[in-house]
């Protein structure tokens, strides 16, 4: 949420500040009451008498709930495509938002489905292929993410200076300032450092 109310949403030179913080207090509260439900794994009233089973709302295991990047690459070029028609980003983002939550009300729809018909509506070959391309979009983000954080690495060629010279003819390529790749909470490094680089191989190798 926070990328997209900063990146996609706000713009450079990204005044809103309330809002940025508005949408991680929301991710936060989400995920938060998202887990308890999950865990407490509640029946839905009436479930056996019209669908024959019981039925129930989470899973019952102790997991997280959080929100997702799955939707990033999405709900980035749309907004910003609303964006470029004359919408605001908020406006752009309810609209996203909106289709979201109708996307939500078909997945309970397909959720009642015994598995043999959802199996013929998505058969592993359509299964496969969408999870390997969500795989394969957010690919780019988490290896700019490992070496520090997204935003430098989309920034920082802009002024390297084999770009500036052949493309820019001296100046800048791009008129917004280049974002500061050396600040981390109290640890200053730029991207690209082996302290990074060591950090994302040692979560790979625990979770692993």
């Amino acid at each position: 949420p926070y990328v997209v109310a900063k990146f996609s949403i706000d713009s450079f030179p990204f005044a809103k500040v309330e809002l940025q913080q508005y949408f991680i207090v929301a991710a936060l509260i989400t995920s938060g009451i998202g887990t308890i439900i999950n865990v407490l794994k509640v029946e839905i009233p009436f479930s056996k008498k019209i669908f024959g089973k019981h039925l129930y709302v989470g899973s019952g295991l102790l997991s997280v709930m959080g929100t997702s990047f799955t939707f990033l690459p999405i709900f980035e070029i749309a907004i910003l495509s609303m964006k470029a028609d004359g919408f605001t980003g908020e406006e752009a983002y309810g609209k996203m938002l909106g289709t979201s939550m109708l996307c939500a009300v078909l997945e309970i729809f397909f959720s009642l489905l015994p598995g043999k018909y959802i199996r013929k509506i998505f058969p592993p070959v359509v299964s496969a292929v969408a999870v390997t391309l969500i795989g394969v979009a957010l690919t780019g983000t988490g290896m700019k993410y490992w070496g520090g954080g997204v935003v430098c690495a989309e920034m920082g060629w802009k002024q390297h200076a084999q770009v500036v010279d052949s493309v820019g003819f001296g100046m800048p390529v791009s008129n917004v300032p280049s974002a500061i790749c050396s600040g981390s909470a109290q640890v200053a490094l730029p991207y690209g450092s082996t302290e990074y680089i060591g950090l994302g191989f040692s979560v790979l190798v625990f979770l692993v």
